[in-house]
C-alpha cells in the first residue's frame, strides 16, 4: 500500500478510536468555546462560579485564566453544528417543561464537586448543551487533531528510513500506547502544544524529503505551528523558541550566520499571526495585550509562591512529574524510559535518528520537565490525570521507537502490547475515585471489565442507563462497531493499492 494511503487510513483509524473514548468532563476551555460560537465574545459572565478557574474582574466581566487557542479552534465545529444542537436542546428542555420535569436530578458520583456541578447545570437547563458541546469538540476537533499528530509521527519515521510497517507501528505506539490516547478525550491545551510543537519540528527537519514544500514554505508553516503552540498555552513558548533555534542551526548547514538568520526570519513571520491573535485576546479580555491571563487571576492555592505559582525549578516537583503514582510520566508511560537510551544507539551508529535530532528531541523533553518542575500547579494533576508534561510525548516517543526498533523482538512486542493495554485502560477509566493512581485504573478494569467514559457518565445520570451501560453489553457493542469500521478502513481499496515493498 502506498505511504499516502497508509497515512490516510492511520488518520481515520485514530479518529475512530479516539472518538469512541470521548470523555465528558466540561473543562474551562469549553466555556470559551460556547461564548465565542454563540455570542462572539470572550466574556464568561453567565458561567461565573461554575468553574474555579473562571473569575470576575473589577469591571464586572468574567474570564478564565488560560490561553484561548484550543477554544478558538474548537469553536469552529460547534458553530457549524449549532443549528442541530440548538434544535436538540430546545426539544429536550421543552419536553421537560411539558412533563413538569424541572427539578434537579442527582448525579450518582462519590465526588461532591461533580455532584454539585451537575445539579447546577441541570437546574439551568445547560446539561444537554454542555454534553453536546463536549461531544462535538472532542469528536470534531481533539480526535482529528491527535490523528493528525499520529500522521506527522508516521511521516517522520518513514523519512528516517524505516519500513512502512515499522513506521505505522511506531506511530500507533505514539498515538495509542502513550497518554496521548488518554488526554485526547479532553479539550486540553497541553496536548495541542505537543502536536503543534512536534509538527513545527518535523517540517523543519523534513527527513527524507517527506514534506514536498520549498524551504521557505516549511519554515513559514513551522512558524505557524510554533505560534499556535504559544496561542494554546504559554508553555508553547518553549516549543516555539527551541524550534526557532533549530531552524537557525539547520540553516547554518547551508550558509553562514547572517544569511542563516535572514532565512530563519521566515519562521518568525509564520509565528506572527498566532502571536498577534493572542495579544488581541489579552487586550480584549484584560485590557493589556502583553500580560498573560494568569496575571489577572485572583489568589488561589500556591499562587502566592513566585510569580502566580511559578518559582525556580524544584527537585521534588521534578521527580513528582516523573514518578508520582497518579500522573508520573514514567508511571503512566513506563516504556518511554527507553527513549533515554537513544543516544547510546547514536554512539553505536545504529539509530534511525541523527545525532543532532536526537539531541533536539531530548532537549525539548528536558526543557518541559524542568519548566513544569517550577510550576506549583502541577501538583493538581491528580484531579484529571497526567497533563502538564504531555508536550514531551511525541518527542520522547520517537526516541523510544528508535530504541524499540533495535532491541530483540521478544522484548519489543511485549513492551508495545503492554503500553497499549495500559494506555487503553487509562482512556477507558479516566481517573478513578478515590484511588486516583494507575493501579486504581487497572483495578477498575479488573473489577468492571471494558468501559467507555461516555457510557459511564450516562449510567450516573439516570437509573434508566445504569444497568448494562457503564460496564456491560453496551461498551462491547460500540467497541465491536468501531472495530468493524476500522477493518473497513483498511480493507476498502487495499486490493487495488500497490503492494508495499
Amino acid at each position: 500500500m502506498a505511504p499516502r494511503g497508509i497515512a490516510l487510513r492511520l488518520f481515520l483509524t485514530c479518529w475512530v478510536v479516539f472518538s469512541l473514548h470521548v470523555a465528558t468532563d466540561f473543562a474551562r476551555e469549553h466555556y470559551l468555546v460556547v461564548s465565542i460560537a454563540e455570542r462572539g465574545t470572550f466574556r464568561l459572565d453567565e458561567y461565573h462560579r461554575l468553574h474555579p478557574d473562571i473569575f470576575r474582574l473589577p469591571n464586572g466581566h468574567a474570564y478564565h485564566g488560560a490561553n484561548p487557542g484550543v477554544s478558538m479552534m474548537a469553536a469552529v465545529p460547534y458553530f457549524l453544528l449549532r443549528p442541530i444542537t440548538d434544535r436538540v436542546v430546545q426539544r429536550v428542555v421543552a419536553g421537560r417543561v411539558a412533563r413538569g420535569d424541572t427539578a434537579s436530578v442527582e448525579f450518582q458520583d462519590l465526588r461532591p464537586a461533580r455532584v454539585r456541578f451537575y445539579r447546577e447545570v441541570r437546574k439551568r437547563g445547560l446539561d444537554i448543551k454542555f454534553g453536546l458541546v463536549g461531544l462535538i469538540t472532542m469528536v470534531f476537533f481533539m480526535a482529528p487533531l491527535s490523528a493528525f499528530g499520529a500522521v506527522m509521527v508516521y511521516r517522520v519515521f518513514l523519512g528516517a528510513g524505516v519500513t512502512r510497517r515499522a513506521a505505522l507501528g511506531g506511530s500507533l505506539f505514539y498515538a495509542l500506547g502513550t497518554p496521548i490516547f488518554f488526554r485526547t478525550g479532553y479539550l486540553n491545551q497541553n496536548l495541542a502544544v505537543a502536536i503543534f510543537g512536534f509538527a513545527a519540528f518535523a517540517l523543519l527537519w523534513n527527513p527524507g524529503g517527506q514534506f514536498r514544500l520549498t524551504l521557505r514554505s516549511r519554515q513559514l508553516w513551522a512558524g505557524v505551528f510554533g505560534g499556535l503552540a504559544l496561542l494554546c498555552d504559554y508553555s508553547g513558548a518553549l516549543a516555539l523558541g527551541l524550534c526557532g533555534i533549530y531552524a537557525v542551526i539547520l540553516q547554518l548547514d547551508r550558509t553562514e550566520w547572517r544569511p542563516a538568520l535572514k532565512g530563519a526570519a521566515w519562521y518568525t513571520a509564520g509565528a506572527v499571526g498566532p502571536i498577534l491573535l493572542l495579544w488581541f485576546y489579552q487586550w480584549a479580555a484584560f485590557g493589556s495585550p502583553f500580560l498573560p491571563p494568569q496575571h489577572h487571576m485572583p489568589p488561589v492555592e500556591w499562587s502566592d509562591l513566585g510569580y502566580q505559582g511559578i518559582t525556580a525549578p524544584q527537585s521534588d516537583l521534578f521527580w513528582t512529574l516523573l514518578l508520582d503514582p497518579r500522573f508520573g510520566l514514567f508511571i503512566t508511560a513506563p516504556a518511554l524510559v527507553l527513549g533515554l537510551f537513544a543516544p547510546w544507539l547514536n554512539i553505536k551508529r545504529q539509530s534511525i535518528i541523527p545525532w543532532r535530532e536526537t539531541a533536539f528531541l531530548l532537549a525539548v523533553s528536558s526543557s518541559y520537565l524542568i519548566f513544569f518542575s517550577a510550576v506549583q500547579y502541577t501538583q493538581l494533576q491528580y484531579i484529571t490525570g497526567i497533563r502538564y508534561v504531555i508536550p514531551v510525548m511525541p518527542f520522547l516517543a520517537v526516541l523510544t521507537v528508535a530504541v524499540l526498533l533495535r532491541i530483540p523482538r521478544w522484548i519489543t512486542w511485549p513492551v508495545g502490547v503492554g503500553s497499549f493495554a495500559l494506555a487503553w485502560a487509562m482512556a477507558m477509566v479516566r481517573v478513578p475515585y478515590p484511588d486516583r493512581s494507575v493501579l486504581g485504573v487497572l483495578k477498575s478494569i479488573g473489577a468492571d471489565g471494558l468501559q467507555l467514559p461516555l457510557l459511564t457518565t450516562l449510567s450516573k445520570t439516570s437509573a434508566r442507563f445504569a444497568d448494562g451501560t457503564a460496564a456491560g453489553i453496551a461498551p462491547l457493542l460500540l467497541l465491536a462497531l468501531g472495530g468493524a469500521i476500522i477493518v473497513a478502513i483498511w480493507r476498502v481499496g487495499s486490493r487495488r493499492a500497490s503492494p508495499a515493498p
